[in-house]
Order: C-alpha cells, then sequence, then structure tokens
C-alpha cells in the first residue's frame, strides 16, 4: 500500500505539471483572443463614426474644425468616452486635416506621430468595407490603430474612387491601462508590454504589425493549477500514512472498544434524541426568521396551523383565520386549473408550488401570495392534509406593474410611448375593414420648440411638452390614443365614423388650442404646430405604410408655412419619392461632374464693350437634360450641398475667367454661401489657386443674406473688400431695405432686378422707379446694371436715363465658355451703335 501511494504520489507531481502547461496554453489563446477582441471593439467604434453623414459633410466636403472639435462629435468624447488617445481625418491627398491628441484639438501629422506603418494601414483601409485595425510602434509605445473609409450610406461607395476617400483614424495606446482592463477582463495576471524577447517570463506571445515586423511581447504570469492540486494531495496522503501505521494498533484493541462500545450503547441512544431536539429547535428558528410562513390543513383543506410568521406578515391573528378553508381565506388572482383543483379538493393530493392568490391583510387591503404545499401522508399512506409556504410578494407585483408601466409610456409626460403607440396601433387595423377604414393617425410636429430650448433651456422644453400634452389629451376623446413619439413628435391614433372629416375637426382644434400662449417660468411662450394625417382604408391595413402616409402628409402641412394640416393623398408619395430621386441624382451629379457653368455678357454702354460676364451654373442630367436652377438649387441649400457647389462654381468660374484676360466675372453667393464661416478662406483660396486677380471678381449677394445678422454680414463683406473683389447688389429692390442697406453696406454696383425692367412699357410706375434707382446709382458713385433686357425700346431707355451696364436675352442667353469665346470675338460695335439708335 505504501508503494501504491508513492507511485500516485509521482503521478500528481508529473499530472500537475501537465496542469501548468495546459494552463499556458489555454492563457496563450485567451490572451490572443483578448487582443482580437480589442481591435474588433476599436472597429466597431469607428465605424460609427466612419459612415456618419455630418462627420462626412464637415470632414470631407469641407472642413469645420469647429464641429469636428465640438464635444459630442469628434472631439473630447473621443478621449474621455471612448477611451482613444488619438483620432485623425486624413485626406486623399494624405493630409492630415484635423487630429485630436488626448482630448485636444492640434495641428499635427499623423504620419509624423507614426512614421512607420500608418500608411500600409490606411491604403489596406481604402480597399476595405469594414474598418482595418492593425499595431504600430512608434518609439517605445504600441498602438493599436483602426482606419477607415469616411463615406456615409447614403453614397454609393462603387462610385467614388479609392484615391479620392477621406480616411479616419482612431488610436488606441496599449498602455498600463489598456493592459489592466485586459487583465481585470480576461483574468491574466501581471500582464506587461516587453520590447525585447522576455527571458524569465513563463508565458508570452509576440505582437507583429502588419508587414509581418515583430513589434514587441506580451507577458504574463499564468496561474499554477498544479502546484495548487500538490497542496491538496499530498497532505491527505500523509495523513493516510499514518493511519496506516495506526491501523495494526487499531485492531490489536478492537476487542477492549467493542465492549465498552455495548456500554456505551446507552448514552448514544440519549445523545440521538438530544440532537433530534436541537434539530428541530434550529428548524424552528429558521422558520420563524424566514420572509415566509409555514401553514398546514387538514383532509378537508381546513386551515389548522400557521408560524408565528404569519402574524408577523399580514397582521392577522393566527386563530382569527385557523378553522377556515383555503379557499375562504385565500382567492386566485387569475382563473387557473391548479388553483381549482385545490379548491375542490380533488382525489389527486400532488403537490404544489408558486400557486399566485390574493388574500386581505390587518388593514383590509388586499396582497398578493404565492403558495407552495404537498401532501400530507399517514404511516398507512392516507391523506392527512397540505403543509406549505406563503410567500407575500406583493411588492414585487407593483415594481413589475410600474415596470410595465414606465416601458409602455413616455417618463416625462406620462403619455403613451412609441411601443404602446404601435400595440394599439396594430391592435386596432386588425379589426375587421368596416372598423379599420375609421382608424386615422394624426401626427403632430411643433413649430418653433427648438429656440424655446435653446433661449430658456431644456428644463423649460420639459415644462412646456407637460402642459402642451394635459392639452392635446383634453382635446381628444377617451377612445382616442394619444403619444409621445420622442422629442417633440406627437401622434394620435382616432377611431371615427366620419373619416376623415373628425381628423379634420380635431386637427383644426388642436393647432387652435397649440396656438394659446404657454407659461413657463414666468415667460410667455407662442408654438405652433403642423399636422399630417393618413386614414386607413379597406384594401391596406399595414401599419407602417399607414405611419409613412401621416409622415409624408406631415412634410407637405411644413412645405405649406406650418401652423396647418394636410391630409394624405397618393400623389403626396409621388412627389417625395421624385424629389427624394431629386436629391440622389444631384449628389451623384456633384461627384460626377454633371455641373457646368453658362455665362452671360454684360455690356458696357460707354464703350459698347462687353466688359464682364455673370457665371449661372447648370445641371446636364443624363436623362432629364438641363435641370433648371429654380428647381435644384433650393434643394442644395436644404440639404447641404450648396456650399459645395458653391465653392465648384467660384473656382471654375475663376478658372476659366483667364481665358478672357479683360473680363471681370461675376459669381452669386446662397444667402447659405454667404453664412458659412469659412467663405473667406474659401474665396482667398480660390484665387491663389487660379491666379485670378481679386480686382476681376465681383460677388453678387441678394438682400436676403443681410436681414437676419447686418453686423455679422458687414463684417464679412469688408473682408471681402479687404480681399479686393468687387460686390454687387443683385435683384435691387426686391427686398425691404434697399436703400439702408446702401447707405450701410460697402457695395460697388447696382442690378436692377428684371421684374421692373419688364414692367416698363406697361406700368408707369417700374419705369419711374427705374429712372430713381438709377439716379441713385449716379449720386453714390455706383455702377448700375439692368437685368433682363430683352427689346431694343428697353436698351434704348435705359441707355438715355444714364444706365452704365446691360444685360439680357437682347444680347445673349447664358451660354456655354466655348460660346462665349466666340461671342466675344465677334462682338462688334454696329450693334451696339444700333442700340443706341434705337
Amino acid at each position: 500500500m505504501i508503494v501504491t501511494i508513492l507511485v500516485i504520489i509521482g503521478f500528481v507531481i508529473i499530472s500537475a505539471r501537465s496542469q501548468n502547461e495546459l494552463e499556458v496554453e489555454a492563457s496563450t489563446k485567451l490572451a490572443t483572443t483578448a487582443l482580437q477582441v480589442k481591435a474588433r471593439e476599436v472597429a466597431r467604434n469607428l465605424r460609427d463614426y466612419a459612415v456618419w453623414e455630418d462627420a462626412y459633410k464637415n470632414l470631407h466636403e469641407r472642413i469645420d474644425l469647429e464641429w469636428a472639435a465640438t464635444d459630442g462629435n469628434i472631439g473630447a468624447n473621443i478621449y474621455e468616452g471612448l477611451g482613444y488617445e488619438m483620432a485623425f481625418a486624413i485626406s486623399p491627398e494624405g493630409k492630415t486635416v484635423y487630429a485630436v491628441v488626448e482630448g485636444k484639438p492640434q495641428k499635427v501629422d499623423a504620419f509624423e506621430l507614426m512614421p512607420r506603418g500608418l500608411r500600409d494601414l490606411l491604403r489596406a483601409a481604402s480597399t476595405q468595407t469594414n474598418p482595418t485595425t492593425n499595431l504600430i510602434r512608434a518609439g517605445d509605445d504600441l498602438f493599436l490603430v483602426a482606419a477607415s473609409v469616411l463615406l456615409p450610406p447614403s453614397i454609393d461607395r462603387s462610385s467614388v474612387a479609392s484615391k479620392d476617400f477621406t480616411m479616419l483614424v482612431f488610436v488606441k495606446k496599449l498602455d498600463q491601462t489598456f493592459l489592466g482592463r485586459i487583465s481585470s477582463d480576461y483574468l491574466l495576471k501581471d500582464i506587461a508590454i516587453e520590447l525585447t524577447k522576455p527571458q524569465s517570463a513563463n508565458a508570452y506571445i509576440p505582437l507583429w504589425s502588419q508587414d509581418r515586423q515583430q513589434l514587441g511581447f506580451l507577458t504574463w504570469s499564468p496561474a499554477t493549477p498544479g502546484y495548487q492540486l500538490l497542496g491538496l494531495i499530498l497532505p491527505p496522503l500523509a495523513i493516510a500514512l499514518a493511519f496506516l501505521a495506526a491501523f495494526a494498533a487499531l485492531v490489536i484493541g478492537n476487542a477492549r472498544r467493542s465492549t465498552r462500545a455495548l456500554e456505551d450503547s446507552s448514552k448514544t441512544v440519549a445523545a440521538y434524541a438530544q440532537t433530534l431536539r436541537e434539530s428541530e429547535a434550529r428548524f424552528k428558528d429558521v422558520a420563524e426568521a424566514s420572509s415566509d410562513w409555514i401553514w398546514e390543513s387538514d383532509p378537508k383543506l381546513r386551515l389548522v396551523y400557521f408560524s408565528t410568521r404569519f402574524t408577523d406578515v399580514t397582521g392577522l391573528s393566527a386563530a382569527s383565520v385557523l378553522g377556515k378553508t383555503i379557499n375562504q381565506f385565500f382567492s386566485s388572482d387569475a382563473d387557473s386549473d391548479g388553483w381549482q383543483r385545490l379548491v375542490d379538493g380533488t382525489h389527486e393530493h400532488t403537490s404544489f408550488r408558486d400557486l399566485r392568490c390574493c388574500y386581505r391583510d390587518a388593514t383590509g387591503h388586499t396582497r398578493i401570495c404565492r403558495l407552495a404545499g404537498r401532501p400530507i401522508l399517514g404511516s398507512n399512506g392516507e391523506f392527512l392534509g397540505f403543509r406549505g409556504t406563503a410567500t407575500d410578494i406583493t411588492e414585487e407585483v407593483q415594481a413589475q406593474e410600474r415596470a410595465t408601466h414606465l416601458a409602455h409610456h413616455d417618463a416625462l409626460t406620462g403619455l403613451p410611448n412609441r411601443v404602446l403607440f404601435r400595440e394599439r396601433l396594430n391592435l386596432a387595423l386588425s379589426a375587421n375593414a368596416a372598423d379599420a377604414s375609421r382608424v386615422s393617425i394624426i401626427c403632430l410636429d411643433l413649430d418653433q420648440f427648438k429656440e424655446v430650448n435653446d433661449t430658456l433651456g431644456h428644463g423649460a422644453g420639459d415644462l412646456l411638452l407637460q402642459q402642451l400634452s394635459s392639452r392635446l389629451v383634453s382635446c381628444a376623446r377617451a377612445s382616442d390614443t394619444v403619444a409621445r413619439l420622442g422629442g417633440d413628435e406627437f401622434a394620435i391614433i382616432q377611431m371615427g365614423v366620419n373619416q376623415p372629416l373628425e381628423s379634420e375637426q380635431l386637427s383644426r382644434k388642436l393647432i387652435e388650442i397649440i396656438r394659446m400662449p404657454f407659461t413657463i417660468e414666468g415667460h410667455e411662450l407662442h408654438i405652433g404646430v403642423s399636422i399630417g394625417i393618413a386614414v386607413a382604408d379597406r384594401e391596406d391595413t399595414d401599419p407602417e405604410r399607414l405611419l409613412k402616409n401621416a409622415d409624408i402628409a406631415l412634410y407637405r402641412a411644413k412645405q405649406a408655412g406650418r401652423a396647418t394640416y394636410r391630409i394624405f393623398e397618393a400623389q403626396m408619395d409621388a412627389e417625395l419619392q421624385a424629389r427624394k430621386t431629386l436629391e440622389y441624382d444631384l449628389r451623384q451629379a456633384v461627384l460626377k461632374n454633371e455641373l457646368e457653368l453658362h455665362y452671360q455678357p454684360l455690356i458696357e454702354l460707354e464703350t459698347n464693350d462687353v466688359v464682364a460676364v455673370e457665371a449661372l451654373v447648370r445641371w446636364r442630367h443624363p436623362t432629364r437634360g438641363l435641370v433648371s436652377p429654380a428647381e435644384f438649387i433650393p434643394l442644395a441649400e436644404e440639404i447641404g450641398l450648396i456650399v459645395a457647389i458653391g465653392e465648384w462654381v467660384l473656382e471654375t468660374a475663376c478658372r476659366q475667367a483667364l481665358e478672357w484676360p479683360s473680363l471681370r466675372v461675376a459669381v452669386n453667393l446662397s444667402p447659405v454661401q454667404f453664412r458659412n464661416r469659412e467663405l473667406i478662406d474659401t474665396v482667398k483660396s480660390v484665387l491663389s489657386r487660379t491666379g485670378l486677380g481679386p480686382e476681376r471678381l465681383e460677388l453678387e449677394i441678394t438682400e436676403s443674406v443681410l436681414i437676419n445678422d447686418a453686423a455679422a454680414a458687414l463684417d464679412i463683406l469688408n473682408a471681402l473688400k479687404a480681399i479686393g473683389v468687387k460686390i454687387a447688389m443683385d435683384d435691387f429692390g426686391t427686398g425691404y431695405s434697399s436703400l439702408g442697406y446702401l447707405n450701410s453696406f460697402p457695395f460697388d454696383k447696382i442690378k436692377i432686378d428684371k421684374s421692373f425692367i419688364g414692367d416698363m412699357s406697361a406700368k408707369e410706375k417700374a419705369g419711374a422707379i427705374v429712372k430713381s434707382v438709377l439716379s441713385l446709382g449716379q449720386s453714390l458713385n455706383m455702377i448700375t446694371t439692368a437685368e433682363g433686357v430683352e427689346t431694343p425700346e428697353q436698351a434704348a431707355f435705359l441707355t438715355q436715363e444714364g444706365c452704365d451696364q446691360l444685360q439680357g436675352y437682347y444680347f445673349s442667353r447664358p451660354i456655354p465658355a466655348s460660346e462665349l469665346t466666340a461671342f466675344i470675338e465677334n462682338w462688334h460695335s454696329e450693334k451696339a451703335l444700333g442700340i443706341a439708335a434705337a
């Protein structure tokens, strides 16, 4: 036996070593997996930003560093919230256009910080749909770097060449904090990074770069389960040997112990009796300390016993309940087979548990408990009753009900939320066709609500929403569902016999009641509401389509000027789809260079020469031909493309103007483009790139750009004048403050709107206005240009009244650059003399 034990000890030692080796192998796989998981985590975080529409607009289409540095975009939140030490946006030319290091934007070059490996990573990421990650070493530091193409889902990736991508890069330093998180998550002890191959580490894995260069080693101290096993097994074995040594002595003294055992048997019986009494006492203590109470019944299900916890929990005395049947004290809160079998006293006499029922406590309040019991059987197997426990679960049930309510209601207003709204909509539409056709959806969107949050704060906005919710509920019927879908979006499910008449009546009532002032924190606030209505029909009861139709009608209500309602009609969807198609085509037109410039000459009457041209953008659609600017320019302003289009127009016009050395080129600035904070830098950059002299560039603005913030507009115009460009007021006379603007702003030219020129012959007032404007221009020493000249009579009148320049179809339509060159070459003084004669 001793030899056997020694063999076992040897086997245990060998097994312990094997277990240690297996632990090293397992922890190696775990460490490799940890790095892979962290890499995927960085990639997922990066993808959330790389497919972001706003990031694409502000870091690719234009470089808006202020937007990028804003917390919540790609600013301090990247470091503080996600823990990335560095993030970069790298342009297609390989320039670091934006960098944030430890949460602070900095002007640094990513390739200087990481000279080896970053370019290869960017090259690989530009060909991949998902972010690409790898390890990069810079000095003595190792970084986990992820790179991805910055491209929103609205742009087809295949339509953009890989060389034109802007790349977004996230960098995570493999510092002690990072390693500590891996150590905590994956239970790897003493984890560290060594730059050279470790000599004494028990476990390590090499770290490789993308080009298979060895960057360092990840080391840790693996567990030693084998040695722990030895510590557990060897002492018992040693004790076993000691017992074997004493075995002989035990055998020798066995006879004497047997004799003493007989003498002590009576004492043992007494000890067992004492143990039983102690066990019963322990059971009683546990039963009384438990939150449950114990009950018993007789064969007729009469309650015959309660533990003392019964009185503590219910407040009732046991004597007041004993003798009652289970059915008299307890009642079910829902019909169930288990409860019915119990109260009917069937002969099954089987155990039961989790039987939910109700009872009334000493205060008369209804409480909820859960019963469990099992039959009591006599020595002959006869049924003697039930014994079991009861657990009070009232607070648990109430908590569950509160959680259910919160899951289906808006926490701020108490109205049904989106989840409950959808459930009730599905229920309403699942009825028969006649009932479903009475269902209407009313979608509401508040007007001017954002101004309340911006001026008074979100607290005031919350109070406003609560008051608004009360008004909505007061207007609706009890059968209607008023829900808050989120933010300032509300919706109502209305059941009515006369649809859409009843929805229209409710909408008018809502518009009127919301138009009434709200009093919030001493402020009287005024807001409005736009409403879209969609009515279900017998053939189509799809809730998704009904909601979509209501949203489309709401969109049309906003287009109609807000504070109104619209009912969905089939053509609205077609118009919306057409608009979305046009929006997609316009984005593709910008990417595919489908835009072109046409030029309309300006004739100077004093010299009869072409002295300037106005650049007008045109869109040559591959299937629709030339699309009117009146159709796509407002769309470009709405979807945020106007700044990119405007910069392209400005650069193209300046570059083509070099072909006509003696001419100035006029470019229109839209209000959105004028308010862009980078306008001044853009003009300087374009002039620098093209080489056009600033005195040859004329920027035309309308009065609308000056209305909202005259002081800011004046600063922008003075900065443009400082560059050396000319400023013209376009469409003069169509606004409200033209004369005031001429007195306050540094304009070089007045362009009389073509509506006055066209009405000169038919309306005497129009001619008088034109004369007054020409006289005003002369007195202010400004050049005057008349737009829309189409007849020789108009040209003669304007010449006689002292107009400086003429522009219109009488001389030339807007024509491509190639035709303009021919027009200038063929221009001769006979036509100018003919104008003067006319």
